[in-house]
């Protein structure tokens, strides 16, 4: 799907001082949102101490920091062009551990905008990118409670038929391929394939999604922590990759391990349209994996995680514990099926008994 034909924020936003500060306070909110979905750390600055340290926001996704720089003009930076490398490196100086620094205008850049940006590129040691009107769309498109304040409905409805959709098999063969890439970094891959809370509501039940969430988080901080791989270990191997819908999970036709049939059956966890791929190179294999909201996400031996929720949702002993804590004035923040705030109280225990 193309990027739909609707005008930039620079033909929306009135020019002048308080156009950009409206700008500055839609990206905001988009980011502010999109960190709360996608779980990275976002912090915005006031307009002035923007200008100051050369960045308006920062973000921290994984190991990277991000600097943002958001100005409103319209099309190429023209006589913006000083000012610009003045924020550039103010940036530099005030954050000297900064990986990014992205320059946020309202419109794209056209191919004399890109080699200016090139230029000031190669006078620094970090990455210098820009968003424009197409990376801002493809937020309020994501983020509709904001982008309908500035675009037509019709436009979020023609999104929404292109997020909910199976992948091509181009698209399939794209993704996959990168692992057999010698150039691709897989530990950023499986960064970028973390799911996120509104991904885990299309595959799993509305009765056990969030508790799934939750559970995801901490498994994947440890994968991003301690895992290393390398496509040097799937070189010259071959690559295979199969599809399993829930029919066939029950028609047991699935390439799927044996623990997703069984919670399949035993707990009705899955949404009913859910799809899952099995990834195999030479003889590993990579499972599952889904491609949610027009992305690919992973999520590793889901039936573990699942077991794992219902055997704390209907331990006795938990319960027990669950109504002793109700009784010491604890009931708004416990129930006798949330496991989730009975195991965020535990750890806070467990740290307390080692301090």
């Amino acid at each position: 799907m193309s990027i739909p034909n609707v005008p930039s924020l620079s033909k929306i936003i009135n020019q002048g001082s308080e156009g950009g500060l409206e700008f500055a306070r839609v990206m905001n909110q988009l980011l502010f949102e999109d960190s709360e979905i996608c779980g990275y750390y976002f912090q915005s600055f006031s307009d002035s101490a923007g200008d100051y340290k050369g960045v308006d926001a920062l973000m921290e996704k994984r190991y990277k920091k991000i600097g943002l720089q958001y100005k409103f003009f319209e099309g190429n930076p023209k006589n913006n062009k000083s000012d610009l490398k003045k924020s550039l490196f103010n940036a530099i100086d005030n954050f000297p551990d900064m990986d990014e620094w992205i320059l946020v205008t309202p419109d794209n850049f056209t191919k004399h905008g890109m080699q200016w940006l090139d230029e000031i590129a190669s006078l620094t040691n970090i990455t210098v990118k820009h968003w424009g009107h197409s990376e801002i769309l493809t937020f309020m498109l994501k983020l509709p409670q904001i982008g309908r304040k500035y675009y037509d409905i019709n436009v979020f409805r023609n999104h929404y038929a292109y997020i909910d959709r199976e992948p091509s098999q181009t698209e399939i063969n794209n993704f996959f391929n990168q692992f057999i890439t010698p150039e691709i970094d897989l530990n950023q891959l499986f960064a970028q394939a973390q799911p996120n809370i509104m991904d885990f509501k299309k595959i799993f039940s509305e009765q056990i999604y969030r508790e799934v969430s939750d559970n995801y988080y901490s498994l994947y901080k440890d994968l991003l922590e301690f895992e290393n791989i390398s496509t040097s270990d799937f070189l010259n191997k071959d690559i295979r990759i199969y599809k399993s819908t829930i029919a066939d999970m029950e028609n047991k036709k699935d390439m799927l391990p044996g623990g997703m049939r069984m919670v399949m059956e035993e707990f009705n966890c899955f949404k009913r349209n859910s799809v899952f791929y099995t990834l195999k190179i030479g003889g590993m294999t990579s499972n599952v994996w889904c491609f949610v909201n027009s992305r690919w996400i992973f999520l590793p031996k889901p039936w573990r995680i699942i077991y794992s929720i219902y055997d704390l949702r209907n331990s006795k002993e938990l319960n027990f514990l669950i109504k002793c804590f109700k009784w010491l004035g604890y009931g708004n923040n416990l129930n006798e099926k949330n496991s989730t705030g009975l195991s965020i109280l535990a750890n806070r225990i467990i740290h307390g008994l080692i301090k």
